[in-house]
């Protein structure tokens, strides 16, 4: 079961755009911040409009999140608070629609040449459709997750001592594997 799940069939989505603005149940937020390891989350909100196209079938979800929350320092572990507004899409297809003639043409391609092409594009490549039903409560939920600070950090704070561990140098600890090469090469010059 996910944290957080609002369905819409995918039967009711055709060429006119339809228009959905969901929100968390704060019954789902606890469980989303501990997914997503944050400390907490207040009002997450999305406007999502879905189209279909007529000739493909393939559904094109376009949406905007805007949520206020919490993440934890990466230094103190207190929290952080950060605003999330961003902006998103991807594409949905049922399992039993045509596979998109690019994707096809690269699937016929030897283990070589795929490994030298491009990655496809998401509208090449779109979601497949779940029992009939698109989870816009998932997707949002993954839109959110690649939306974070990956580093919060309360202003001011650093690691402790951080400047100065970076230069000190015991004997035989090096900040990198070349600073040994190096010494190694000065080393066996001088025996020479």
């Amino acid at each position: 079961m996910q944290e957080w799940s609002h369905y819409i069939f995918s039967e009711d989505v055709d060429s006119k755009p339809l228009r959905i603005n969901i929100s968390v149940p704060e019954d789902n937020v606890s469980a989303l911040c501990k997914r997503l390891n944050i400390h907490s989350i207040k009002d997450l909100k999305a406007q999502i409009v879905l189209t279909r196209n007529p000739i493909s079938k393939i559904i094109h979800v376009e949406g905007a999140l805007k949520v206020d929350l919490c993440q934890y320092c990466i230094v103190t572990l207190e929290p952080v608070p950060e605003h999330v507004d961003d902006n998103f899409e991807t594409w949905f297809t049922e399992p039993s629609e045509a596979v998109s003639f690019t994707k096809a043409k690269r699937e016929r391609m030897n283990p070589q040449e795929k490994s030298e092409q491009p990655m496809l594009e998401e509208c090449d490549d779109p979601e497949k459709i779940i029992d009939g039903k698109i989870d816009l409560g998932e997707l949002v939920t993954q839109h959110l997750s690649l939306s974070l600070n990956p580093y919060p950090r309360i202003e001011g704070i650093v690691f402790e001592n951080q400047e100065e561990r970076l230069k000190e140098k015991e004997e035989g600890v090096y900040r990198n594997p070349f600073a040994a090469l190096k010494e190694w090469k000065i080393a066996e010059k001088k025996k020479e």
